[in-house]
């Protein structure tokens, strides 16, 4: 049995090579700067450290968001709309602490295909299912932009 290790900048590599992201794309997410980016890619395996008297390539909080990115891009999409649908509106509720009744007056829905939304998205309206999935995306963006993220 062998086991190889997850290496995210190899990850990275595929996705810019079968051009599911580019550099230049990934530079504006990652707010890296092009050169460091660069490097990063061209020579550097994240994680991991020489030592040496120059500065890092990538400081340990780029590294971070550098290892995390090629994991939501890659297997995160695999996730079926109804349950993304239904994560966010648990992040909503649950993280944010936003009741359903906040979420109703703030998207426009009714409270029951909230609380529906919660219990199994299948049963719900496509029509309905779209609009919490939008204005839920745009919450969480808002939020995210409150928090300084």
């Amino acid at each position: 049995m062998t086991t190889e290790a997850y290496d995210p900048v190899e990850e990275l590599r595929r996705l810019i090579l079968e051009g599911s992201i580019s550099e230049d794309a990934l530079q504006a997410i990652t707010g890296i700067q092009p050169e460091k980016l660069r490097f990063a890619l061209d020579t550097a395996k994240l994680g991991m450290r020489r030592f040496t008297a120059e500065p890092l390539a990538l400081s340990d909080e780029e590294t971070m968001r550098l290892s995390i990115l090629p994991g939501q891009l890659a297997e995160g999409m695999q996730i079926g709309d109804d349950e993304r649908l239904k994560a966010i509106l648990e992040s909503l509720t649950i993280e944010c602490r936003l009741t359903l009744e906040n979420l109703a007056r703030l998207t426009g829905l009714g409270v029951d295909d909230l609380r529906s939304t919660l219990r199994d998205p299948r049963t719900v309206a496509i029509e309905k299912k779209y609009e919490l999935a939008i204005k839920g995306s745009y919450l969480i963006n808002a939020i995210n932009q409150a928090r300084g993220r």
